[in-house]
């Protein structure tokens, strides 16, 4: 009996899940969760903050920023839903002026139910996918760095159904407005886009390829950073591109009916407002806040975040244990996040 791919729990639960204040039903969306707790418990607030470590999946610019070790992250997230979140990083100096930043993400969703065309249960399966990136950046003078970085996305859904990948490009500035104050300006996963054809998983020789375009994401931040604190904001757009079936039937003088099939492309985008905030309460104790509209036309679409870091007293590896809670958008469901940095 042919079995069906459950694309539509598929999408409920992966897609649109509501992930960390992002619009769901777009290529690529499972990846902007965030790379760490530190930037997630701010509401993902950091283009132009340097003040919580290097973390270029948000800016390339921030590869370049000066460090004495390798920075180094591991992160797991408790999601519902099945869901699936884990990310890994390090940094490496390029004297003299010069970093570069390996990042990998894998994000998720297990137990698929998986029914035939009648309703019977065949079992579950998982869907996968993963974002492999490098950063690079550079520092001009003691005010303005500049990076890019490239992602090569895989996406691997159903067994039956080719993986597809995707290559997206950032392009990043960060410039040093005062001793205490950052601006940065990102332009990210430009071009990057999954091209699908199910023509063989569904038996149809007349199928054609669809191709599904990741958002392009535009951000500016600032971050006032003072010695024990940091505050920080940011306001992004996201531009999307769509593809539409268009049918027209057209009937002539005969009687004789035709159909003219057509492809529309929509473009359309919205708007995403943060803030975040970190406090070094103690030498030992980092806390941070976050608040998120994750679209600015919808006013039920915010959601508030926190988290702290423990800086343990270790010479070896400096380590420090991260956590966030982050409230997903709608009232969806809670993320918790943990993540262990080490300094190589």
């Amino acid at each position: 009996m042919k079995r069906v791919f459950a694309l539509t729990i598929f999408i409920v639960t992966f897609l649109s899940g509501g992930l960390a204040a992002q619009n769901g039903g777009f290529a690529g969306v499972a990846t902007q969760l965030g790379m760490s707790p530190r930037g997630m418990s701010m509401s993902n607030t950091f283009t132009a903050t340097t003040s919580e470590g290097i973390y270029p999946y948000y800016n390339p610019a921030l590869a370049a920023f000066k460090a004495d070790s390798r920075q180094t992250d591991f992160t797991v997230a408790a999601l519902d839903f099945d869901r699936v979140y884990q990310t890994a990083g390090i940094h490496f100096q390029l004297p003299p002026n010069a970093g570069i930043y390996f990042s990998l993400i894998r994000t998720g969703v297990t137990d698929i139910d998986e029914r035939t065309l009648s309703g019977y249960p065949l079992g579950t399966f998982d869907a996968a996918e993963y974002q492999l990136g490098t950063s690079f950046g550079i520092r001009f003078n003691e005010k303005l760095n500049a990076g890019v970085g490239f992602k090569i996305n895989y996406a691997n859904y159903y067994e039956d159904l080719e993986a597809a990948t995707a290559v997206g490009v950032d392009l990043g500035f960060l410039y040093h407005l005062s001793p205490r104050l950052n601006f940065g300006l990102t332009v990210q996963d430009m071009f990057a886009n999954y091209t699908w054809n199910s023509g063989e998983l569904y038996g149809n020789t007349q199928s054609r390829n669809v191709v599904n375009n990741f958002p392009v994401r535009y951000k500016l931040g600032l971050a006032f950073q003072e010695e024990v604190f940091t505050i920080t904001a940011e306001f992004e757009i996201q531009s999307y591109t769509s593809e539409v079936n268009q049918t027209e039937v057209f009937i002539d003088n005969d009687g004789i009916a035709s159909t003219i099939e057509s492809l529309e492309t929509i473009n359309t985008s919205s708007g995403i407002f943060r803030l975040g905030g970190a406090w070094d309460a103690h030498e030992r104790v980092t806390l941070r806040a976050g608040y998120e509209i994750s679209d600015t036309s919808v006013s039920e679409s915010n959601s508030f975040s926190g988290g702290f870091s423990v800086h343990l007293p270790f010479d070896i590896f400096s380590p420090s244990v991260d956590y966030a809670f982050v409230r997903e958008p709608y009232g969806v469901a809670n993320m918790h996040v943990f993540a262990l940095r080490l300094h190589l």
